[in-house]
């Protein structure tokens, strides 16, 4: 989403794209730490020729640089250029704002670059964990994809039910600027959909203030027998809409943990990004930030309802997918409900879901009967576990109620996938780093010893990430989980 002064914005990353060395310049400055950046404005200097500037800040970039140079840094102390100074003097005008642009620019200019080999190389630290930036499709304002609706059919794709589907989308839903119908794709022998397999568009809906001249584009042949329409526009939002509503999902199930733990819905964002004990999220983005404070009521009154209907019902602990809806062409807006996480013990797999879709699906360790089966909570979660981020309960744990279980990392990552831990759930680094960032403090936790989850793993390219907020660690606790 763009700021409202997205013209000065725009020219600012213009120029950090081109690597304007001014504003490398200004960014290791305000970022000391960030070796990506160093190397980069290395490059830079290497590029005028001051061998000995870039020769520092090589040596600043340390890993970064052996990593894409396959070499180690020499830097002869005659050579040294005083760029250290740049961290404390300009810690007095710190610009906020600027910097938070910058870091941005930075790593889409870097992933721009390197990718795939960033995940690789880079552990997600505080320093460089981030959100996807959600990229606006041409010609579409951040207000119109905010007012973009995207459904997925339920059911099988076939003209009688993309029909229905459609007259559903006509007549009951409010279509202000752009709607799509889309087929998700499952789990590979599973009902469950996959959220990070790229959903196949059927149909599109153009508002129109005259309602019945919307513009309606098919895309799939077999569903309209007609000559499909070029599919990149709807592709593009798509995207856009998947990153945005991704986001929308943390945020809303971050609400609801809030309004089930203490009673009541939260009055500020910063409420979901307390120290610990109280801290639902490590942090919130930019977006989900803009996102809290406009909609905050209509979100407490729409999760505040949710729940108590959720109450109601009977727990769903077979780790079959909540039914999307029923009858003809029945439409499923994806990722509406607040995240769950179900243990498939058979499988060895722990999944986040929505609804019926599969947000993520990780391999996990276990203990085989010593994993105990039913239903939890998160109650707990705390960064770097008994101060350290590489011993036997790895960089992140979540309690699981009030017992001695707990999912966790590890320091033996060949333990993922087999049964001999003591009853905890092992995760491997990247993810139980994400899953931390992802699901909030009160997060429900169903374990099963035979379900339907697939073993097909889902994990994102870009794994979801944010910057902490708040002090998350707990020094004053010796952790015994049951490992």
């Amino acid at each position: 989403m763009k700021p409202k002064d997205s013209k000065d914005s725009e020219e600012q990353l213009q120029l950090f794209f081109k690597q304007d060395p001014f504003y490398l310049k200004k960014y290791v400055k305000e970022h000391p730490n960030n070796k990506m950046a160093w190397y980069l404005l290395g490059r830079d200097y290497e590029a005028q020729g001051k061998k000995g500037k870039a020769l520092y800040c090589y040596a600043q970039a340390g890993e970064v640089y052996e990593a894409y140079e396959n070499q180690k840094v020499a830097l002869p102390p005659e050579e040294i250029e005083p760029i250290h100074r740049w961290g404390t003097e300009h810690q007095k005008s710190r610009r906020k704002r600027l910097a938070r642009l910058m870091a941005v620019g930075l790593l889409v200019f870097a992933g721009l670059l390197f990718a795939p080999e960033l995940g690789r190389i880079f552990e997600k630290t505080e320093e460089n964990a981030r959100t996807p930036v959600i990229v606006l499709p041409e010609g579409m304002t951040s207000s119109e994809l905010q007012e973009t609706k995207v459904y997925y059919l339920a059911g099988e794709k076939s003209q009688g039910n993309v029909g229905a589907a459609l007259q559903e989308m006509l007549l009951r839903e409010r279509i202000s600027s752009y709607a799509i119908l889309a087929r998700g794709i499952p789990l590979a022998g599973t009902a469950w959909i996959s959220w990070l397999k790229k959903p196949e568009p059927l149909l599109s809906v153009e508002a129109n203030a005259n309602a019945a001249q919307q513009q309606i584009n098919y895309y799939d042949a077999a569903a309209c027998s007609c000559q499909p329409s070029d599919p990149q526009k709807a592709d593009s939002i798509v995207a856009a809409w998947m990153t945005k509503q991704e986001q929308d999902l943390v945020l809303r199930s971050a609400v609801a943990a809030y309004i089930r733990r203490t009673g009541q819905a939260p009055a500020q964002a910063s409420q979901l990004t307390e120290a610990y004990p109280n801290n639902v999220l490590p942090g919130l983005s930019p977006y989900m930030k803009e996102t809290f404070d406009r909609d905050k009521e209509a979100l407490a009154a729409e999760l505040s309802a949710w729940l108590k209907q959720a109450g109601a019902q009977p727990a769903s602990g077979d780790g079959k997918p909540v039914p999307p809806g029923s009858g003809q062409g029945s439409l499923t807006k994806p990722l509406t409900e607040p995240m769950r996480i179900i243990i498939d013990k058979q499988a060895h797999r722990l999944s986040v879901v929505s609804g019926n879709i599969v947000v993520r699906n990780y391999p996990v360790g276990l203990g085989a009967d010593r994993t105990p089966e039913g239903s939890f909570a998160i109650s707990e979660k705390v960064r770097n576990p008994n101060g350290k981020s590489n011993g036997e309960f790895g960089s992140r744990g979540m309690t699981l109620g009030d017992t001695n279980y707990a999912i966790h990392g590890t320091n033996r990552p060949s333990s993922i996938g087999k049964d001999e831990s003591l009853g905890c759930i092992r995760m491997a680094k990247e993810d139980v780093e994400e899953l931390f960032d992802l699901v909030p403090l009160g997060t429900s936790v169903t374990i099963i010893g035979k379900g339907t989850l697939s073993e097909e793993e889902s994990r994102s390219p870009a794994p979801y990430g944010v910057t902490p907020q708040s002090v998350d660690t707990n020094p004053g606790k010796r952790y015994n989980w049951l490992n």
